[in-house]
């Protein structure tokens, strides 16, 4: 159970296997467990393992944050996770565990070009991903 610490040959395991995590911290706060999700996904990072930011919206009467998840973000970051990482999580590691990584996750050629301008350097402030300037789909503007 996440409320558990994970023992460390499982995360030696899950680390050496390629194993992602999807942690759904946010979930896991909302039930009264997240300082034990938090403290298992930072043994994880710490070790290696790869992570994928996604939540459990659907299907909960929980309240759950909608547009970016920085809730989600923040309680990663609690686990040690860097910004870089949390942006890796999001969007390439995201997208290799949907089965999509070919389509989308990076910004490579024969892709689709989804691309999130923000003010200021999410690499320093995770906070300016919510700061939108503009949004491109497939190559399209569709926000200013």
């Amino acid at each position: 159970m996440i409320q558990d610490p994970l023992p460390d040959a499982l995360v030696e395991e899950m680390v050496e296997r390629g194993i992602y995590w999807v942690p759904t911290l946010e979930l896991w706060q909302g039930v009264g467990l997240g300082p034990a999700a938090v403290a298992n996904l930072a043994r994880f990072v710490a070790a290696g393992g790869q992570v994928a930011l996604g939540t459990d919206y659907a299907g909960y009467s929980l309240p759950f944050q909608l547009g970016m998840p920085t809730t989600e973000m923040e309680l990663m970051a609690k686990a040690g996770m860097t910004p870089m990482q949390i942006i890796v999580a999001a969007t390439r590691n995201a997208a290799y565990v949907s089965g999509i990584a070919g389509q989308v996750g990076t910004l490579e050629p024969g892709k689709a070009a989804d691309i999130l301008v923000v003010d200021g350097d999410p690499l320093t402030d995770l906070t300016a991903l919510s700061k939108v300037r503009l949004v491109l789909r497939d190559g399209s503007i569709i926000r200013r």
